[in-house]
């Protein structure tokens, strides 16, 4: 017999055990009964549905209310001061506001620039640490050492081992960002 023909005889036997093996397995799969059908009820289906329609509702209510920044609650404050604007200390009527007293027009609030301090890099120059913070202004991202000026508008004036100080060129104004 030379290698041809066993790989041959190889061949074959392999497909005939496959064969067989598919044989066998459809007559399983015919030979074992199929699942009962499940029949549900239309009252459940319609008291299921009604009851995410309500879920839903109360959801969408939820996201939509607007939570007062007196209302929110400070992990960082204690005492009586910290007890939200909506809330009385038990036994204590409600104090009245004085007539005169009327609220002053809010003016509105500088939000600031969208100046995020990432990191802050250090190396030795001989004795001395030269510091340079990687600050995102924007989408951008910038290299920051002293007298660098982010956006136009700030200037570094001075860096710590976690912090960074920008004046504000047109109001000269100091103000520091940390690390989060």
């Amino acid at each position: 017999m030379n290698a041809s023909r066993a790989a041959l005889m190889v061949v074959g036997v392999n497909l005939i055990a496959v064969w067989a093996a598919a044989a066998a397995g459809s007559r399983a799969a015919a030979i074992e009964p199929a699942a009962p059908a499940q029949v549900v009820a239309v009252e459940d289906v319609g008291e299921a549905r009604a009851s995410l329609l309500a879920a839903t509702g109360r959801l969408e209510a939820h996201a939509r209310r607007n939570v007062s920044p007196a209302l929110a609650r400070d992990p960082f404050r204690f005492g009586a001061a910290a007890r939200p604007a909506g809330r009385r200390a038990p036994g204590r009527s409600e104090p009245e506001p004085p007539a005169e007293a009327e609220a002053p027009a809010a003016a509105p609030v500088d939000t600031g620039p969208d100046i995020v301090l990432q990191g802050m890099a250090e190396s030795a120059d001989g004795e001395a640490i030269v510091r340079t913070a990687i600050v995102r202004a924007g989408a951008e991202l910038v290299l920051a050492s002293l007298g660098t000026r982010i956006g136009d508008r700030y200037e570094v004036v001075a860096l710590h081992a976690d912090s960074i100080e920008l004046e504000d060129t047109v109001n000269h104004v100091r103000r520091a960002w940390r690390m989060k």
